[in-house]
């Protein structure tokens, strides 16, 4: 099973973002480099403000350890979020 990553509509992390008791996976998502309970908790971001930052960025691939498959679409990532909303 995967999660969605709320910053940018990532369909692959491997934990939720929170537990259901609120504690942050710490994961961070290979896609926009959003680390949960470091960027928000440490930082001080909001998922809103680390999204307009990544596609202020040019929405590109964030790990260097992981490549985006072939057909990633970043795009289409974000429009996930549109539609987890329904």
């Amino acid at each position: 099973m995967t999660y969605l990553c709320p910053v940018c509509g990532y369909d692959g992390l491997k934990e939720p973002p929170t537990s259901p008791e609120g504690s942050p996976s710490f994961e961070i998502c290979p896609s926009c480099g959003f680390e949960f309970g470091v960027s928000d908790d440490d930082e001080g971001f909001s998922y809103r403000q680390w999204r307009d930052k990544w596609i202020a960025g040019g929405c590109t691939w964030w790990s260097t350890s992981s490549t985006a498959a072939a057909d990633w679409n970043p795009t289409a990532q974000l429009a996930r979020l549109i539609e987890d909303r329904g």
